[in-house]
């Protein structure tokens, strides 16, 4: 495995780790998921507070759970190269808006 495909697995994994542990995600589903395990959010679906519990404690620790996502992410990349390259698109993507909406 070359570099190229190590940057593509963990822009894969950063992206996953975020949507897992503290993003909305598209129509809200990982706010909603979190919630259900009883995680609750502020106003701005940001997660505030969190259960103590095994998956609730491994997806509260974007750290942790970062490693999870990169062994899922190169486990993704064994079956579906194209799937890993998308999500590691999509960091990109979002990167860039983040990047170009703070220097105005």
């Amino acid at each position: 495995m070359g570099l190229e495909e190590v940057v593509i697995i963990a822009l894969c994994a950063w992206r996953l780790t975020a949507l897992i542990s503290y993003e909305d995600g598209p129509l809200r589903i990982f706010r909603r998921l979190r919630a259900a395990m009883g995680v609750q959010h502020n106003d701005a679906g940001e997660p505030v507070m969190w259960p103590s519990g095994l998956i609730t404690d491994a997806i509260s620790c974007p750290w942790c759970l970062g490693g999870y996502c990169a062994a899922a992410s190169w486990g993704f990349w064994q079956i579906s190269e194209e799937a890993v390259v998308v999500f590691a698109a999509w960091t990109i993507l979002i990167a860039i808006e983040r990047w170009n909406h703070h220097a105005r």
